[in-house]
C-alpha cells in the first residue's frame, strides 16, 4: 500500500508539474507581446539607440516589468549589466587617394569607400602605405588555406574580400554554402593586423555582403562605429576601409593589375598575394565619446543546480534617429526587435509564475548594442552571468514576423549543436517543421547575439517562425510582405507597429517553442554540445573537461 501511495503521489507531482507547465506555457499571449512591442517601438522610445534618452527610457520600462514578472535581478540582484562603450563619430574629413610613378587616382568618399577608424584613437592618416593583394586575407589550417603564407605585409594596407572561397556545388570546398568562421570581416581585421598590417580594404559586393553599397553609403554618412572598451586594440588595424567593388576594379587597373584574374586565381588556390606597385594615402577619424549602456537581466534561480544555467537573449535596441532623413526621423525597430525584446518580457513572466523553479538557472537577457556589432553579446561572453562550462545554451530571439501563424521555424544553423533536439520536440508541438536558413552564405549564423557565444564554444540557437520553404511561392501574398518588409521597412523609420495589420499568432507561436525547449533544457541533466567538428566542438569538450 505505501508502495502504492508513493507511486500516486509521483504520478500526481508529474501531473501537477505539467499542468503548471502548461499554464505558464499558454500565459505567453500575442495580446501581451503586442502591448510591449507597441510601447517599445513608439515614437516616445527614439529608435531605442543606446547612449542616450531612448536607451534610459527602454531599460526603465524592462527594469519595471522584469520586476513586475517577479524575476530577480540578474546580476548580484541588480536588473542591470553595465557595458562600457567607446564610439566614434566619423566627420566627413576622410579621404583616399593612391600614387603610382607620379600618377594619383583619388576616390571619392562615401560614393566610392568608407572608412573606419580602426582602433577608436580619432583623427589620424597613413601616408604612402604599399598596397597588398591578400585574396581573402584568411588563415585556416584545418582546410589547407592561408592567405598570408610567407607573407611581408607590414606596414601595408591589405586588400582582401569578403566571403571565403568557394565553388559552385562543391560542398566539401571549406562548406559549401554554408559559411565558416573565416568569413567573418572581424576575424580578417584580426589576422592582418597580427601580420603588422597598418590597415585593411575590404571589398565591398552584394552578394558577398547581403547588402547593397546604398546601404554603407547611408551608413557611413556622419555614421559611428562602437566598440568595447575592454577591446583588446592589438587586434584592430589603424584604418579599416570598406570599398565599393566597381572603386576597386578602378583602384587595380589604374595599379596595372587585373582585377578579375587576381580574384579568381585567389578563389582557386591561398597564398596569391600581389604587391599593386602603388602607395596609399588616406586621413580618417572623427569624435570619440566613451559611455555606459546597459544589458537588462532577470533572473530565476535554479532549485537544485543553480549554478547551471540556460540564458535568454533578444537585442533591444535599434538605430535611433537620423536627422538627416527627410520626413520621419524615428527608426522604431518594431520587428527588429522589439518582437524579441517583448518576448524576454513574457518569458520571465511564464518562468516567474511557475509553482517551482527549474532545477537550472535561468537568466532572461535583453542586451544592449547588437545593431552596432553584437556589443552587449559580446561583454556576456566576456563578463558571463554563470561559468562558461556550466552554460547550458544560449537560445537567441531576434526579428519575429507578425505575418500570422507559421508552419515552420528556421534554425539558423541547422543540426549545428544539440539543441536542437529541444527545438524540434517543442515546434512539433504546435505542428511546426525545422528548416535550414535557405540562405546560408549571407552569414545570419555570425551576425546575431546567439554568435559570440558560439564562438566561444558555448551552445546557441538562432531560431525564428517561418513559412516552410518547401511550399513557398514567390507569389504568394506572403512573399509579397517579406518583400515589402526587406524593402521598405528593414532599417528603416516605417518598421513600426501597427494593431490594424499584425496578426500576432507566429509571434506568439515563436516565443512559446522557447519557453518550451529552454524550460526542458533548464529541467535536464544533460548539457548540449555542437554536432559538427567546427572549432565550437573542440572549446566545448575543453570547457567541460576542466
Amino acid at each position: 500500500m505505501r508502495n502504492l501511495i508513493l507511486s500516486s503521489l509521483v504520478v500526481f507531482a508529474g501531473v501537477t508539474g505539467a499542468v503548471a507547465d502548461d499554464t505558464a506555457y499558454h500565459s505567453i499571449t500575442g495580446e501581451d507581446l503586442a502591448k510591449h512591442i507597441e510601447v517599445l517601438s513608439s515614437d516616445a522610445f527614439l529608435g531605442r539607440a543606446p547612449g542616450g534618452e531612448g536607451e534610459e527610457k527602454t531599460v526603465s520600462y524592462l527594469v519595471d516589468a522584469f520586476k513586475k514578472s517577479g524575476a530577480r535581478g540578474g546580476v548580484n540582484g541588480k536588473y542591470t549589466q553595465d557595458v562600457p562603450l567607446i564610439e566614434v563619430t566619423r566627420d566627413n574629413d576622410f579621404s583616399l587617394s593612391v600614387t603610382k610613378a607620379g600618377q594619383t587616382k583619388e576616390f571619392a568618399a562615401f560614393d566610392d569607400f568608407v572608412t573606419f577608424d580602426g582602433n577608436a584613437d580619432g583623427k589620424g592618416s597613413i601616408d604612402g602605405a604599399k598596397l597588398i593583394f591578400a585574396g581573402y586575407g584568411i588563415t585556416a589550417p584545418e582546410y589547407g588555406w592561408d592567405d598570408y603564407k610567407n607573407a611581408d605585409v607590414e606596414g601595408a594596407i591589405v586588400i582582401v574580400m569578403r566571403g571565403e572561397p568557394s565553388r559552385e556545388g562543391d560542398d566539401d570546398y571549406f562548406m559549401g554554402r554554408q559559411l565558416t568562421p573565416h568569413y567573418h570581416q572581424d576575424k580578417k581585421y584580426a589576422l592582418a593586423a597580427s601580420h603588422g598590417a597598418a590597415g585593411v580594404i575590404l571589398i565591398h559586393t552584394q552578394e558577398s555582403a547581403g547588402w547593397p553599397w546604398t546601404l554603407m553609403q547611408s551608413g557611413g554618412a556622419g555614421a559611428t562605429q562602437s566598440f568595447l572598451a575592454s577591446t583588446d586594440k592589438s587586434e584592430l588595424p589603424d584604418i579599416s576601409i570598406q570599398m565599393s567593388e566597381p572603386a576597386t576594379m578602378a583602384l587595380f587597373d589604374f595599379a596595372g593589375v587585373d582585377y578579375a584574374a587576381a580574384t579568381a586565381a585567389a578563389n582557386e588556390q591561398s597564398g596569391q598575394l600581389i604587391s599593386l606597385d602603388a602607395q596609399a594615402h588616406t586621413t580618417y577619424g572623427g569624435k570619440v565619446r566613451r559611455y555606459v549602456s546597459h544589458n537588462v537581466v532577470a533572473k530565476i534561480e535554479g532549485s537544485e543546480a543553480p549554478d547551471e544555467c540556460v540564458i535568454y537573449t533578444a537585442h533591444w535596441d535599434h538605430v535611433g534617429v537620423n536627422k538627416d532623413v527627410e520626413g520621419d526621423q524615428i527608426f522604431n525597430g518594431a520587428v527588429d526587435n522589439a518582437t524579441g525584446t517583448a518576448a524576454m518580457i513574457e518569458l520571465a513572466e511564464a518562468y516567474a509564475m511557475l509553482p517551482q523553479p527549474p532545477r537550472r538557472s535561468v537568466y532572461v537577457v535583453a542586451t544592449t548594442a547588437e545593431e552596432k556589432g553584437l556589443l552587449g553579446a559580446k561583454h556576456l561572453v566576456r563578463e558571463p552571468l554563470c561559468a562558461h562550462k556550466n552554460i547550458v545554451a544560449v537560445l537567441n530571439m531576434d526579428t519575429h514576423f507578425p505575418f500570422g501563424s507559421f508552419d515552420a521555424m528556421t534554425i539558423v544553423g541547422l543540426d549545428f549543436s544539440e539543441i536542437q533536439d529541444e527545438f524540434e520536440r517543442a515546434a512539433s508541438r504546435i505542428g511546426r517543421v525545422l528548416q535550414g536558413d535557405g540562405n546560408p552564405e549571407v552569414g545570419a549564423f555570425y551576425r546575431n547575439d546567439a554568435h559570440p557565444f558560439a564562438e566561444a564554444g558555448i551552445p546557441s540557437i538562432f531560431a525564428v517562425g517561418a513559412p516552410d520553404m518547401s511550399k513557398w511561392s514567390e507569389d504568394s501574398p506572403l512573399a509579397a510582405k517579406y518583400g515589402e518588409y526587406v524593402t521598405t521597412k528593414y532599417h528603416k523609420p516605417a518598421d513600426e507597429y501597427d494593431a490594424e495589420t499584425w496578426d500576432m499568432a507566429g509571434i506568439e507561436e515563436d516565443t512559446r517553442v522557447f519557453f518550451d525547449a529552454g524550460l526542458s533544457l533548464a529541467n535536464s541533466y544533460r548539457f548540449p554540445n555542437w554536432r559538427y567538428d567546427l572549432p565550437f566542438r573542440e572549446l566545448r569538450d575543453r570547457m567541460r573537461a576542466q
